[in-house]
């Protein structure tokens, strides 16, 4: 029912684990107990329309840390619009590697409630998350440039369509988030991919408009609940 996260658990250093089965929330308080014993914290994932009754969440020592919200979008190699000069790249034809000194700090992220995280183990996250990307799926990493400087990455991989993993803006970036996300888009259609899928935090209302401009449909809400072995979050 709990399972071994092995990216997370790589990138905190302790064994972090994720529930799988919500039949874990029925266990005994021992057997809970003792299935949690091996990790240092623990996160569980359900649509909101399903997920167990929050009163057997919270005995269970679950917090509910974030919702995403889902969506999907046709994706349309329309014309540059805000666009202008803007370039996309993609690694496998324009190598590119990242460097984890020119990400911007990512404010909207669950794992600040986890004991022991700041905004620079955060980032630490997604940057070993999109070297991960980058070698596994160089067809669908961009590397997004204005007059030759660098500007920002749109990583996605291939999954039932295209999933929209990551975009990230350079820390000192010149074009607003919005162009970033139109133009890697375009060039996501340009390949011939029609359909692309995400989630993001409910929080992030920046990403909520730009994805509501471009015409994304959102579709059911998920629920992120963390046990962080009972200690204080912060």
């Amino acid at each position: 029912m709990i399972r071994r996260h092995d990216f997370n658990s790589q990138w905190w250093g302790e064994p972090v684990g994720i529930v799988d089965d919500a039949a874990f929330f029925q266990l005994s308080p021992e057997q809970r107990a003792l299935a949690l014993t091996p990790y240092r914290w623990v996160e569980f994932k359900s649509r909101l329309q399903t997920a167990p009754p929050l009163e057997m969440l919270n005995d269970a020592g679950f917090i509910l840390a974030d919702t995403q919200l889902e969506f999907r979008i046709a994706l349309k190699n329309g014309a540059p619009g805000a666009c202008g000069d803007v370039q996309a790249q993609f690694a496998d034809d324009a190598p590119f590697e990242l460097r984890e000194e020119d990400l911007s700090l990512f404010e909207h992220e669950r794992y600040r409630h986890v004991p022991g995280s700041n905004s620079q183990r955060i980032n630490r996250r997604y940057f070993e998350w999109g070297r991960q990307l980058i070698r596994d799926h160089p067809a669908c990493c961009l590397q997004i440039t204005a007059r030759g400087a660098r500007q920002g990455w749109f990583l996605s991989r291939p999954a039932a369509g295209l999933n929209l993993t990551i975009a990230m803006l350079h820390r000192e970036a010149r074009i607003p988030g919005f162009v970033l996300y139109e133009r890697a888009l375009q060039a996501y259609a340009a390949r011939g991919h029609r359909m692309g899928w995400a989630s993001f935090s409910v929080l992030n209302t920046a990403v909520l408009n730009i994805y509501a401009r471009l015409g994304a449909r959102f579709t059911a809400p998920t629920g992120v609940w963390l046990w962080t072995g009972g200690q204080a979050t912060r």
